[in-house]
């Protein structure tokens, strides 16, 4: 990732600076005036070195405001926190200061992942696993009908469930987080979109960084079914843990049908967006992955997971 950044040229972050900060559905992610001077800080007209006439790849233009050494945007998702650096003074705020974006980080993560066990007070660590995001090929689990495999490999960036045009709903309305109705890849017919918050808020509520029962409130339910555009089978509407999908892999699952299930188990409740720090024991980290590889294995198990080992199972389950 630092390669990746150190390989930026000065003058794009001298452009991308130039024309204002970055604020969803803002800035250079909608909200468009005819004398717009924000197309230039992305886009070069006859001299574009990349498709879509970007400056460069997708991923590195967000990067130049959205990484740690970033100015253009409060959000730094390679840290996972909300670092209110730039020349915008939100009202109300979006966020606090240090403290623990909802999506996690994916390079490193400010997540208290044993739930408060340890009284020491949490410390960002290195992330144990992330979504992909510099365009290299991953593997969607879940993705696709029953009987397709494990799922399908998507070559994932940001702009592949960002729009960064904003304004991406139906009708041209705004979105949650800038979410494209169908993630670019995942072959999805159906759009979701999910709407975008009243007021913006970025951070996690606890600051000590627990990440556990974390609301997502309007959007718990619409993100789960934003999440299953690319992981298809992982939606499972209740009793699907005692009734065969008919799938070889996707067998059994547990419920993830927000909206058509009395306990409203969502994506969110167990997982984050991003990455997390959460680290896994000897079961926990011995889990084969849906294709039934073993590798990679131990604290690289952790799918984007909220607590250590299977914490979240323990949580809703120790007290029925």
């Amino acid at each position: 990732m630092k390669k990746l950044l150190l390989a930026l040229p000065f003058m794009l972050a001298f452009v991308v600076l130039s024309y204002g900060m970055a604020l969803a559905d803002n800035g250079p992610h909608g909200g468009f005036a005819p004398a717009t001077d924000a197309c230039a800080g992305c886009h070069r007209a006859h001299t574009a070195p990349q498709a879509k006439l970007l400056l460069s790849s997708s991923t590195a233009l967000c990067q130049t405001c959205h990484s740690s050494t970033g100015t253009g945007a409060d959000t730094n998702v390679t840290d996972g926190v909300y670092a209110n650096r730039d020349l915008t003074t939100e009202a109300p705020p979006e966020g606090v200061a240090g403290r623990s974006l909802k999506g996690g980080g994916f390079a490193n993560a400010l997540m208290d992942t044993d739930d408060g066990t340890n009284t020491s007070a949490p410390a960002s660590r290195p992330a144990t696993s992330a979504h992909t995001f510099d365009g290299s090929n991953g593997t969607a689990w879940g993705n696709g009908a029953n009987g397709s495999g494990a799922g399908g490999t998507i070559a994932l960036s940001c702009g592949n469930c960002h729009n960064p045009h904003g304004k991406a709903g139906t009708g041209g309305t705004a979105t949650y987080r800038i979410l494209r109705p169908v993630p670019n890849g995942s072959g999805a017919a159906a759009s979701v979109n999910v709407a975008d918050e009243a007021t913006k808020n970025y951070t996690i509520a606890n600051a000590a960084a627990d990440y556990w029962a974390e609301p997502y409130a309007a959007v718990e339910t619409p993100l789960t079914n934003w999440c299953s555009q690319c992981h298809t089978r992982h939606l499972a509407p209740a009793g699907s843990a005692g009734t065969n999908s008919g799938d070889s892999i996707f067998a059994y699952r547990h419920t993830s049908n927000a909206g058509g299930n009395s306990q409203g188990v969502s994506c969110t409740d167990c997982h984050v967006a991003h990455g997390t720090a959460a680290v896994m024991g000897a079961n926990s980290g011995a889990v084969a992955w849906p294709g039934g590889a073993t590798a990679p294995s131990g604290n690289a198990r952790s799918s984007l997971l909220r607590l250590d080992n299977r914490g979240t199972c323990y949580k809703c389950h120790a007290n029925p």
